[in-house]
């Protein structure tokens, strides 16, 4: 598979973008951080695209390694609104403490710094995402009545279940204790499944936003 077809394939989450941006005014503002972070996916897709081209990869590197902070933050605040934290301000801002000094600590015992991939942030923070949807899932079993075909916090979660699991593979196959026995050949086609499951699941994203539920309006009482 060309670098080409697989960048223009990554750039599946524009649907979700799209539909998140004209439906924006009109959902729940507890959804916000998702439409901010596949906006945000976009922008980092697009923009590595253009620092590879110019053979800058450390600067790549970085803008990896930076979006890989900022999608957890994101991400954190989505399950958060949600009720995850049981709206504790302390915890989540213990936890969002936490993975940023990991992300500092991942960064400055990297080779290089900034410039080097932060595999060990990355399969860390994936770890946590994949915690959290598993156990908003299971509230939603237990809590939400009928169908979830419908519901927009059922499918973003499998969607990050399904991403972060094989994102996990990928950062581990890179890892230095990991690398030598691991062959090429693997890697590549690995890389290809994990392709089309982001196509799979940017999918997944555009059809959760169309279900994302609107903003409650309230009426004054007189």
């Amino acid at each position: 598979m060309s670098d080409l077809l697989k960048f223009w394939l990554s750039l599946s989450i524009v649907f979700a973008v799209i539909i998140g941006i004209i439906r924006f005014r009109k959902i729940n503002p507890s959804y916000y951080p998702f439409i901010y972070r596949v906006s945000l996916s976009l922008v980092v897709e697009i923009l590595r695209r253009v620092l590879i081209l110019q053979n800058n990869f450390s600067a790549a590197t970085l803008v990896t390694n930076l979006f890989a902070l900022a999608d957890f933050f994101l991400v954190a605040w989505l399950f958060h609104n949600w009720g995850l934290f049981k709206k504790d301000k302390k915890l989540y801002v213990g936890v969002l403490l936490g993975f940023f000094v990991a992300w500092c600590i991942a960064t400055y015992t990297s080779p290089r710094h900034f410039f080097s991939p932060n595999l060990y942030f990355r399969i860390l923070y994936s770890f946590a995402l994949i915690f959290f949807s598993v156990t908003t899932l299971n509230s939603l079993i237990i809590n939400t009545r009928g169908g979830m075909l419908k519901n927009a916090k059922f499918w973003i979660c499998i969607g990050i279940i399904i991403f972060y699991t094989l994102f996990i593979i990928i950062c581990a196959t890179q890892l230095s204790v990991l690398k030598e026995n691991v062959s090429k050949e693997f890697q590549r086609k690995f890389y290809d499944i994990m392709v089309f499951s982001n196509l799979f699941v940017n999918l997944l994203y555009a059809g959760a936003v169309l279900w994302i539920p609107r903003k409650k309006v309230f009426t004054a009482v007189y």
